[in-house]
């Protein structure tokens, strides 16, 4: 376990997915832009998330209950389970689902799980032949999580929530968003390639994207669109718009 810990561990090793905008805490103390609420926010989009706890901890109990924009409307609780002692922690990694370890395995699982994203049939396309990166695999999970999850924040009349426009605010404006449109010179260079045909039949310019950075990998979607609709998804592979 010791060697585990110290040479694979369970580390977060990515750029996280939540905003430093989003007010996180748990027993009072804010954890916004920790381990701790990174892993809230990922359960909170999808993505299964636990901890793990060095003893003596000032949380040495299981589960956690974070909770996310509190004083709001779209406050919510997120369960994070938490490990500080060997048996319990090997017990959960036995009974863990595998890592993803294939490009194929990320597709699939992208599939069962975002429903409020429409994929295209060929929309993984590009990665096959790449060698397969799980931090990059990990962070495709993260972002068409936030894209599920904003897709599905709307009321009973389908207009965008509160935890609609957060979300929004967080992750599509302001210098550090997670996803952005392409420049006017990109669009105007590679203007075929970034289009592509919808279930429907119709050509759609899809310059919208979410980033990885290592490898230099893009999420291409139809933006903008009805709050509550399902999100036209037709290209995750390597950055198109290239030099």
């Amino acid at each position: 376990m010791k060697r585990w810990l110290e040479k694979r561990g369970p580390f977060w090793d990515e750029k996280g997915g939540h905003s430093p905008n989003l007010y996180m805490s748990l027993d009072g103390e804010v954890v916004t832009e920790t381990a701790v609420g990174e892993a809230a926010h990922s359960n909170l989009v999808g993505i299964d998330r636990a901890l793990v706890s060095f003893r003596p901890s000032t949380w040495e109990y299981c589960p956690l209950t974070v909770t996310v924009d509190p004083d709001s409307q779209s406050e919510t609780n997120v369960t994070v389970y938490n490990y500080w002692q060997n048996p319990e922690l090997e017990a959960a990694l036995l009974d863990a689902e595998p890592p993803i370890a294939t490009w194929a395995q990320l597709e699939s699982k992208s599939r069962t799980v975002f429903q409020r994203l429409l994929l295209s049939a060929d929309c993984f396309e590009s990665l096959k032949g790449q060698p397969f990166a799980p931090s990059a695999a990990n962070r495709i999970l993260v972002l068409l999580g936030v894209l599920d999850q904003l897709m599905g924040a709307v009321d009973a009349s389908g207009r965008r929530n509160a935890e609609g426009h957060r979300l929004y605010q967080d992750h599509f404006t302001g210098d550090k968003a997670l996803f952005t449109d392409s420049s006017d010179s990109e669009k105007r260079r590679f203007k075929e390639k970034l289009t592509f045909v919808d279930p429907h039949g119709t050509r759609v310019f899809c310059t919208w994207h979410g980033k990885v950075n290592n490898p230099k990998i893009r999420i291409h979607f139809a933006w903008p669109v009805p709050p509550g609709n399902p999100v036209f998804v037709p290209y995750i592979g390597l950055k198109i718009a290239r030099r």
